[in-house]
């Protein structure tokens, strides 16, 4: 380890106070790190995916460490649980006839996941697109594109299917005329949103053996039936009661991928190879930071504020535990002074000592209370609310936040991000820089909450832009706005948090899917109406892109 590193308590921010009051060694700091990292990054938790045994596990875990610490819980539990849609499946009583045929669901024929539920049936010529039918027609153009590995089969379907729509198809059939390498297969976890007609895919063997041969008209009939999943996750809350009259929340997510069944794995071929992403740093790091700062609190007496610990789920996932605690708890963001969260604060680089803090732009509080020239990292700001962790929620709910994150690195969302791979020291020096944080912020009064902008992640698809923050985890129809950016159009027409976008002009918006392509038709200065549904009443709100 490097010496500088080790060197934790040395750090000049922190106040003789805090040194005093947590009264611990850095070798106790890193061997409970150690020990919590270790167990929680563990093959036993099995990635601590959602809804899993091994969340299960992880949450035994956390709000037994609360116990031994004699922290009591938040309100009258530890666990706060919430369920919501992870995606879809296919009904048993769905059934695709060709030719009189029953197809074998998923080896013969499968509804496409955007299909609409219900029935379908026409007597049709293939190929020959008449309003009122069934479409049935080729998913591929030709037999490069039914072989290249990089075609986008699903969004390639939905879009076509949207066009039969609009030309008065009742459904439409596509089928694999190339004998295609790449088989499409049923995405339960799709992302597009729901069209209003049923779709489906036949298969090269099936289109060969039933609708190829057939000579003259040929009688389809499409039963679809699609059902949401739904998974159940538990958020973990413990609280330090000081009576006081504003709370500090201190947050760190302890969900993960699992076996990498969601997509999110950048390992190549991740669901095949069934490999457990124990997520040591993503964010078992962020989690054993989380509890053992809570007993740092509780032994300091820290006495001006009240102080909540929240362990969330499903933040891999879209965020979606963090937005339930804060709905479902019923947390009055007017008591709330400030969130702090920790996501991959465990891989701190030796050489160049890098830690990023965002939502500096939260509050004015914020630049005397991070102090950029500590000699022990090099810090980098990032002024948004906004940003891939649980924080973004609370940013939302309009309470100021600080983001603490030490990097990326070729073994994030891999199997490969083991326990053995933190830099321990390095964790134990950023969770001094939190706690002196916290520590001076005992003598401050509640923070004032900035609106920031968004920060810029990636190309820009859209020559303009609404200026809101979409809740993806959403799927009733309509984009729900989870928070919208001062200053942007959404802001100035009067959209407000929790509005459900359903038509931006002429363009109907089903999901995010269309919201995007409906925003892709605007350039700056147009003017347009917007739809959307507040408290169950529709309302259109004037708006222009500017």
């Amino acid at each position: 380890m490097n010496a500088r590193i080790v060197a934790l308590l040395s750090i000049g921010l922190l106040t003789a106070g805090m040194a005093t009051a947590k009264g611990r060694s850095d070798k106790k700091t890193i061997k409970q790190l150690k020990a919590d990292i270790g167990y929680l990054a563990s093959d036993e938790l099995e990635g601590r995916h959602t809804g899993s045994e091994g969340e299960k596990k992880a949450a035994a875990f956390i709000e037994s460490r609360y116990t031994q610490m004699g922290i009591p819980s938040f309100k009258t539990q530890y666990r706060y649980p919430f369920t919501f849609v992870n995606g879809k499946e296919i009904g048993n009583n769905t059934q695709i006839k060709v030719g009189g045929r029953l197809m074998r669901i998923k080896d013969d024929a499968f509804p496409l996941p955007f299909s609409a539920s219900k029935k379908a049936y026409s007597e049709l010529v293939p190929e020959v697109l008449e309003r009122g039918n069934i479409w049935m027609m080729p998913l591929y153009k030709d037999k490069d594109e039914a072989n290249d590995a990089h075609f986008d089969w699903e969004k390639a379907a939905f879009d076509k299917t949207m066009e039969a729509a609009k030309q008065g198809a009742t459904g439409v059939l596509f089928y694999d005329n190339f004998d295609s390498k790449y088989a499409p297969e049923f995405n339960k976890k799709s992302e597009l949103e729901s069209v209003e007609i049923p779709a489906a895919f036949l298969n090269f063997k099936a289109y060969t053996a039933y609708a190829n041969s057939s000579a003259g008209s040929l009688p389809v009939e499409l039963n679809i039936n699609l059902k949401k999943t739904e998974l159940t996750g538990t958020n973990i809350a413990a609280y330090i009661d000081n009576h006081a009259p504003y709370t500090v929340v201190l947050g760190a997510h302890y969900d993960h991928l699992g076996y990498g069944e969601d997509g999110n794995s950048l390992l190549a071929n991740a669901k095949k190879s069934h490999m457990i992403h124990n997520g040591a740093d993503d964010n078992a790091s962020g989690t054993a930071a989380l509890i053992q700062l809570a007993g740092w609190i509780k032994d300091a007496k820290l006495k001006n504020y009240n102080y909540l610990f929240i362990n969330f789920s499903a933040e891999e996932l879209g965020l979606i535990g963090s937005k339930a605690i804060i709905k479902d708890a019923k947390l009055d963001s007017s008591k709330i002074a400030y969130m702090i969260n920790m996501d991959m604060v465990g891989r701190l680089n030796d050489s160049t000592h890098a830690l990023t803090v965002g939502g500096v732009g939260t509050s004015p509080v914020w630049g005397k209370m991070v102090d950029k020239s500590t000699p022990q990292f090099r810090i980098a700001l990032d002024s948004s609310g906004v940003g891939p962790s649980d924080h973004t929620s609370f940013y939302n709910a309009g309470i100021p936040v600080l983001f603490f994150f030490t990097g990326t690195h070729s073994d994030y969302h891999k199997p490969t991000d083991d326990a053995d791979k933190i830099n321990y020291a390095g964790e134990a020096q950023v969770m001094n820089y939190i706690y002196g944080i916290v520590s001076k912020m005992e003598k401050e009064p509640k923070p004032v909450y900035t609106i920031t902008k968004q920060s810029t992640v990636g190309k820009v698809r859209f020559k303009v832009t609404l200026g809101i923050m979409p809740d993806y985890s959403f799927q009733e129809g309509g984009v729900r706005v989870d928070g919208v950016t001062d200053g942007k159009p959404a802001i100035r027409a009067g959209i407000k948090a929790g509005d459900i976008i359903t038509q931006l002009g002429n363009n109907k918006v089903n999901g995010m899917q269309t919201y995007m392509e409906a925003l892709g038709k605007f350039r700056e200065g147009d003017k347009t109406e917007v739809t959307i549904q507040r408290a169950g009443k529709e309302m259109k709100l004037p708006i222009e892109f500017k």
